[in-house]
């Protein structure tokens, strides 16, 4: 990860308060540390099983208009406007929000994946203990003040490289009814995309390779392309359908980050949590056609291995499975 522009500006604001602004009059210097700041609050958004991928809403405003400024220039002048301009509209949406806190927003212009982001990133201060070796060869116990960067308050990122097409506008969210002013403030689109997520998480684990399937935790050895998928399709149904890419890379891989970096170095977008529908859910398992009164079922396992073709003119589809010719012979 690479870090190119970093500022911080802070928010105080406790519940049924009125909110106040600290700002910084200039951006950090991109050090270790800034760099090691910007690695955590990422990483921490990446697993947030909250996060959400989308579009800008087509009517624009201060969020909108700094971050499509800054994509045109990628200058340190329209960074630091951007960040201005944008945490003094949220003073405006706080302003009068009893239930809303304030804390820490560290703006960030980055690399990730060879994809450049801008996000910002909200995080609040917590009270820790720690012990201090005493002369008399004793512990004192002290507490210190942190930052919390393992668990973001509410974060957004704008893929650079995709804003002119979709799903650029990545953010967590949270209960609506307390972080409604964080989706006016980041002008999200919030129609849902379940239908879309699906397509590519089918598309996704069609196209795995075998060294890329999960192991049968009894055995160890490679589950088979149907059996993994029958597998994957009941545990997405055991949910109610809820789809989590942490929970599933968790369970199949031992790895809560397996999909969502396979997506990300795929460089396609997908939304950490959806529901998925049933119709679309199904294609896991087979694949319906139909025409007149001809229908026919088929996995994708019959795809790649030659089952089902179609003719080099494009005109006819072709089956061949020598049980079906026997059937069709003794007729």
């Amino acid at each position: 990860m690479e870090i190119f522009k970093a500022i911080i500006h802070k928010i105080d604001k406790e519940q049924s308060q009125a909110p106040s602004l600290q700002l910084s009059s200039h951006s950090l210097v991109i050090e270790e540390h800034v760099t090691l700041l910007g690695t955590r609050l990422n990483n921490a958004f990446r697993k947030d099983e909250n996060v959400l991928k989308t579009e800008f809403l087509e009517s624009e405003n201060i969020f909108q208009l700094g971050a499509k400024r800054f994509v045109r220039s990628s200058s340190e002048e329209d960074f630091l406007n951007f960040s201005v301009t944008s945490i003094h509209r949220m003073i405006d949406l706080l302003t009068g929000n009893n239930l809303a806190t304030g804390g820490y927003f560290v703006y960030l212009h980055y690399k990730y994946w060879n994809q450049n982001f801008l996000g910002v990133f909200i995080v609040r201060d917590e009270e820790e203990l720690i012990f201090k070796r005493q002369e008399d060869d004793t512990f004192e116990v002290n507490s210190t003040t942190v930052v919390n960067t393992n668990k973001l308050a509410m974060a957004v990122r704008v893929n650079l490289e995709n804003i002119n097409e979709s799903r650029y506008l990545h953010f967590t969210k949270k209960q609506a009814h307390l972080s409604q002013y964080f989706f006016d403030w980041i002008e999200a689109d919030l129609a849902p995309k379940n239908s879309e997520d699906t397509e590519a998480l089918i598309h996704l684990i069609h196209n795995l390779t075998y060294d890329e399937l999960p192991r049968d935790s009894e055995t160890g050895e490679y589950l088979t392309p149907d059996e993994f998928k029958s597998r994957f399709y009941e545990n997405i149904l055991s949910t109610g359908r809820i789809v989590r890419l942490t929970d599933l890379g968790r369970t199949f891989w031992d790895d809560e980050n397996f999909l969502i970096d396979k997506f990300e170095s795929l460089g396609k977008e997908i939304s950490n949590e959806f529901q998925a529908p049933t119709k679309i859910l199904k294609k896991l398992m087979k694949y319906e056609l139909k025409s007149g009164r001809l229908r026919l079922v088929f996995s994708q396992n019959d795809i790649t291995s030659g089952r089902v073709t179609i003719n080099d003119e494009n005109t006819s589809l072709i089956i061949t499975d020598t049980e079906l010719i026997s059937q069709f012979n003794s007729l």
